[in-house]
């Protein structure tokens, strides 16, 4: 009976996990194309699965082009992804939605990535005998890319390993002393650059203009200037606390 009830529960989370949102007072707020257009999403056979591991996620959704609507996840200050439907013809496309592996799937591919490092020429040759070394290795979901580092006192080496035709391949050696602080770096701007867009504000700013770009740089005090241009004109500049998960200002021009 226990057994049972387990596989009930797992195969219910999926959507438990939707109706939590979707039962909300927010959710039935929004206007009725967009609760259509996130419902869609929500119980796609994409992106279903993927949300049960968020529980607590909200989404929102704005019309792209036409029939076709942009639905978007966060959770708290989280940005979690996001996905295209066609209304017309219900299809869910470009679903976005990274999540990090279970215990269950990293016990599985463990073992791949190690002879894969193992085979590398270049990795051996710095290595010499892995077994003196420290071994660290952690998953990259936005970029879908794994990292494996290896330490022994003051010396460092990193291996990027990512897909290539749905195989896993080493991609890249470096070193990790020098690669940590870059992408440390690149996730707070991208973080900066969520935060910014997912703003009701800099949202109806952006809503007239195509083919626009986002940059961000940090100030002295630990925040971002976040700034959204087209090829011709500056649209708008956002400063944004990371710490905080909120934009505290928008200018324009």
């Amino acid at each position: 009976m226990k057994k049972w009830l387990g596989v009930a529960l797992l195969v219910l989370a999926p959507v438990l996990a939707a109706g939590s949102f979707l039962n909300s007072r927010e959710f039935k707020s929004l206007e009725p194309t967009a609760r259509r257009a996130i419902v869609l999403v929500a119980k796609s056979r994409e992106a279903r699965p993927r949300l049960a591991r968020y529980p607590g996620w909200t989404a929102g959704a704005e019309q792209d082009d036409g029939a076709v609507w942009h639905v978007w996840f966060e959770r708290e200050d989280e940005w979690l992804g996001e996905a295209y439907v066609d209304l017309d013809t219900k299809e869910v496309r470009d679903v976005y939605l990274p999540v990090d592996p279970t215990p269950a799937e990293r016990a599985r591919i463990l073992p791949q990535l190690r002879r894969l490092v193992a085979r590398d020429a270049e990795v051996q040759a710095l290595l010499e005998d892995p077994a003196d070394w420290d071994e660290e290795i952690e998953y990259d979901k936005w970029d879908d890319v794994w990292y494996v580092r290896y330490w022994r006192g003051e010396d460092a080496v990193g291996v990027r390993i990512a897909r290539d035709e749905g195989r896993w391949r080493v991609e890249d050696v470096f070193d990790p002393l020098a690669f940590d602080a870059e992408q440390e770096r690149r996730r707070a701007r991208d973080r900066a650059v969520r935060i910014a867009y997912a703003s009701e504000r800099v949202g109806e700013l952006l809503e007239p203009y195509d083919g626009w770009k986002a940059y961000a740089e940090p100030d002295a005090e630990g925040r971002w200037t976040v700034s959204f241009a087209t090829p011709e004109k500056t649209i708008l500049t956002a400063l944004v606390d990371l710490t905080g998960g909120r934009v505290l200002a928008v200018e324009t021009p």
